[in-house]
């Protein structure tokens, strides 16, 4: 048997063993000794199973003959295996089949609870799944536009640099032009400079 925690940590009732025998599968509040305790009426024996839930932490304490059952944890819900004691088997168990009739329903009680959170779960996956390719299909629309807008750049940095180098085409012939032009109207028609023409 195992020994009480020592945090003195109160133990609760699941409601998870769906049996009308209480004795067997339901889980109930652990006291440090062996009274009754105050608050559920319930008491503790030395052939109880007292474990803690792999979840939460919570202390939990159980009927030997709940060994190996599966319940839910008053504190957390989840699903939780009553551990079985060492040196302790399954044909140990001194179970009527009354008993093992009603662990049967109790079982497959969680298994139907089990294939509607399996359930659940899988319309969950569906819809996540098709929000990651809605987004997937954004993330491939927005690369496109992306590769779309660096080929704008590229090309508005090629029309810069041609306009530049236009515009400094022009520039220098303008340059020469007015230069022509300014220095033909300074010589005559003789060849001579104009100024000599006075």
């Amino acid at each position: 048997m195992m020994e009480p925690d020592e945090n003195n940590e109160e133990l609760e009732t699941p409601a998870a063993a769906e049996t009308a025998d209480a004795e067997v599968a339901v889980a109930v509040e652990a006291p440090v000794d062996e009274d009754a305790d105050e608050d559920t009426g319930t008491v503790i024996r030395d052939t109880d199973i007292v474990f803690d839930c792999p979840h939460c932490g919570h202390n939990l304490a159980i009927d030997y003959r709940g060994a190996g059952l599966q319940i839910e944890c008053v504190n957390c819900g989840e699903s939780v295996l009553v551990p079985i004691p060492d040196g302790m088997k399954i044909d140990d168990l001194d179970i009527e089949p009354g008993e093992i009739l009603k662990q049967l329903f109790a079982a497959r009680r969680n298994l139907q609870r089990a294939e509607g959170r399996i359930e659940e779960l899988e319309l969950e996956l569906r819809g996540v799944t098709m929000r990651r390719d809605t987004l997937r299909a954004l993330l491939e629309s927005f690369a496109i536009q992306l590769e779309e807008l660096k080929e704008l750049s590229r090309n508005e940095v090629k029309l810069r640099d041609k306009s530049s180098a236009l515009v400094t085409r022009l520039a220098g012939d303008i340059e020469a032009t007015i230069g022509d032009a300014a220095h033909g109207g300074m010589l005559d028609e003789d060849g001579g400079d104009a100024s000599d023409a006075e």
